[in-house]
């Protein structure tokens, strides 16, 4: 396998249309041609796909394929797993996405950083030292006693807060999340890319959802906001996004 890419990098740019057929049979063309853009070693290990309800597409209709590479992590011994998230447009009224897991082996030499996944236990920890470091962050809790759950790509990332202070930053705190805002993966990947924080934008326009308190989660909106700040410093630190030296200050 080359080397691994990064979080944001897009793929299938120079594909075809793809003409229409069973979602399933699209999966794994989509499959073929993500494997062969990462080196051609790279082996499917799970695959969901989410269709707008239409079981098939019509005979005439064309489908544009894109990914985005959402996050990469080192696993035993030199594997490598890669998620990415696909999309296929029609021409007509059929959409889907598929999100994908690729695992690799990569040559001994190569390290990849914790912080090219998100929810990871490096990526959490980052976002812990950040959290606790920043006043403004601490002022948006004070009057919280609570844990906020976001999920990034699938993966669950549980903050637990009191009175002002974040005590840990975990995949699952032990009693559970207030609530829960779910950010797919490619998402969270155009949040951490912006020219600016567009957290607003994305949620009002139905790109993510929340479950759980809805109450807690409107209380947290600007806390949220502050996050997604943090979240976009760790992705300029590890290097795959370029972040607004304004925006740096604000959170360093």
């Amino acid at each position: 396998m080359t080397p691994p890419l990064t979080p944001g990098r897009r793929l299938l740019a120079d594909a075809s249309p793809l003409s229409a057929t069973s979602p399933l049979k699209l999966a794994d063309t989509l499959a073929e041609a993500i494997s062969d853009e990462l080196g051609g070693a790279a082996r499917v290990v799970s695959a969901e796909l989410e269709t707008n309800g239409a079981d098939e597409t019509s005979d005439s209709e064309l489908l544009t394929p894109s990914a985005t590479v959402t996050a990469v992590l080192a696993e035993r011994g030199n594997a490598v797993r890669t998620e990415v998230t696909a999309h296929l447009v029609g021409t007509d009224s059929f959409t889907a996405s598929v999100r994908f897991a690729f695992t690799a082996t990569v040559d001994n030499g190569t390290a990849v950083s914790e912080l090219l996944c998100p929810g990871s236990k490096g990526w959490n920890g980052e976002l812990l030292a950040r959290l606790r470091d920043d006043a403004e962050f601490s002022q948006l809790i004070e009057a919280y006693d609570g844990t906020i759950g976001i999920s990034i790509g699938g993966r669950p990332v549980h903050i637990r807060c009191y009175r002002g202070h974040v005590l840990e930053v975990v995949p699952r705190s032990v009693l559970g999340a207030d609530f829960v805002l779910a950010i797919p993966g490619d998402v969270f990947i155009d949040l951490m890319s912006g020219a600016r924080n567009r957290f607003m934008e994305s949620a009002m326009s139905g790109q993510m959802r929340s479950s759980g308190s809805g109450y807690e989660y409107l209380r947290m909106t600007s806390a949220l906001m502050r996050l997604i700040d943090h979240c976009r410093a760790i992705a300029a630190s590890a290097g795959y996004t370029q972040t607004p030296s304004d925006e740096k200050l604000q959170v360093a």
